[in-house]
């Protein structure tokens, strides 16, 4: 398998991109989760990884202070940034409506999720976003023990319009993936531009439990195929 090949080589040179991509900041307490998805047939490889917050971290979610008053945040910046062509009336009530989305049994963090394009032992392209870490809420004194999950701003846009006629179709942003971190799965979606200028939507899903992963790629002019493989994981 020449991804393989390419991974062994930077790992042997230790890269420093592929390192920092594999273990996190080693300083932090925070868990970090890198899945390495090498393309059986061609030098090509993808890294998603993450941190998940320690449970500690975890907060009940409140979007006003102690006297009730709305509190703004930055995370509702991070999760849509300002950019050409987006509608500002529409942008900010996708920030509120993004930020206030919650349900009173979780409790919640926030955090980023990243997807490496390495091509030919070279970093070509990364993509991520912005979203919450969920968990259910503590019983008493002590932390929950299921898992945590994590939704991308994007991947809640999507649902968003999808169940509201498209109401903000016209902040979603193709370049930002959608991104979904479950207990026995991952998942990533997101447009690129190919050699035709053509954009291709490209999904990955990957099984935590064993590693196994499908790609499909879908693009004008193009026949949509698919390719599958298994991703190696690192946990530190």
């Amino acid at each position: 398998m020449v991804a393989c090949k390419s991974f062994k080589q930077l790992v042997d040179a230790r890269d420093k991109d592929l390192q920092d991509s594999l273990t996190g900041d080693k300083d932090s307490r925070e868990r970090h989760f890198a899945y390495v998805c090498l393309r059986p047939k061609y030098d090509v490889f993808k890294i998603v990884e993450f941190d998940e917050p320690l449970p500690e971290e975890y907060r009940p979610y409140s979007t006003s202070d102690a006297a009730g008053k709305p509190v703004s945040s930055l995370q509702e910046m991070l999760a849509f940034p300002h950019g050409e062509g987006k509608p500002v009336m529409q942008l900010m009530d996708a920030q509120e409506k993004w930020y206030e989305d919650h349900d009173d049994f979780s409790t919640y963090q926030f955090g980023s999720v990243y997807v490496e394009s390495w091509e030919t032992g070279i970093l070509a392209d990364y993509v991520s976003d912005f979203g919450k870490w969920r968990r259910p809420s503590p019983q008493g004194h002590t932390h929950s023990n299921e898992d945590a999950t994590f939704e991308s701003a994007h991947q809640w846009l999507a649902h968003f319009n999808e169940a509201n006629a498209n109401q903000l179709s016209a902040v979603n942003d193709q370049k930002h993936p959608r991104i979904s971190v479950g207990d026995t799965a991952v998942y990533v979606r997101y447009s690129y531009k190919n050699k035709s200028n053509d954009d291709t939507e490209y999904t990955l899903n990957i099984q935590r439990s064993t590693g196994r992963f499908t790609e499909s790629f879908v693009a004008t002019g193009i026949e949509p195929f698919e390719d599958s493989g298994t991703c190696m994981s690192f946990k530190y």
